[in-house]
């Protein structure tokens, strides 16, 4: 196999096997939306030839982000602007990807609390951040859900879950930073238990 011949993954046809991956550009307005910027740089590597292109890390959440310029997806104002964006990508001849996320403890939002599985923070740079309730990680588990409907409406090929990194759901993961003693941490498959709901 060679990397400009086609290749197939489940029902996602690619033209070759080049995959540009998620790369944080910092370039979006405070409300999350995509600008002409994001249209000249993805357009670009389209044109240029990747099978596939992967939206940087855009948060599911305002107090997701990992700065004031992250690309958001928590509102349905936002589907429009990426749908253009989705279009402009495949025009270009390469199909697109999303990576839904949440920082979780290393967001830096401003103004916005930073939530966490346990209330300990990255470093000391950074706030200590809000120990997420039962009900409230169900919310997020519900903003993932939504997140995934308006990039199905924006008319994605393929989305990723951001899961590394330090970001929320790999605190979850984590026993350093997942502290936790209820259903939520603890043992391996506890702590398996956030990114499992995000999945279903």
């Amino acid at each position: 196999m060679r990397v400009f011949d086609a290749f197939q993954i489940k029902n996602l046809a690619l033209k070759n096997r080049i995959v540009m991956p998620p790369m944080c550009m910092y370039s979006s307005n405070a409300e999350g939306q995509a600008l002409d910027f994001h249209r000249v740089h993805y357009g670009a590597r389209a044109v240029g030839g990747a099978g596939l292109i992967i939206q940087e890390a855009t948060a599911v959440a305002p107090n997701g982000r990992l700065s004031n310029e992250d690309l958001g997806i928590w509102s349905d104002e936002h589907v429009p602007v990426l749908a253009s964006l989705v279009s402009l990508i495949h025009a270009g001849g390469a199909k697109a990807g999303i990576q839904l996320a949440h920082a979780g403890r290393k967001a830096d939002s401003a103004d916005l609390f930073s939530v966490a599985p346990s209330s300990f923070p990255f470093s000391e740079d950074y706030p200590i951040p809000h120990e997420l309730s039962v009900t409230e990680i169900g919310s997020v588990v519900a903003a993932f859900g939504q997140a995934a409907r308006r990039a199905a409406l924006a008319g994605y090929d393929t989305l990723e879950i951001h899961a590394a990194h330090g970001y929320l759901i790999h605190e979850f993961l984590s026993p350093l930073a997942n502290r936790r003693t209820d259903s939520y941490g603890g043992s391996l498959p506890n702590r398996l238990r956030f990114l499992q709901d995000v999945i279903s």
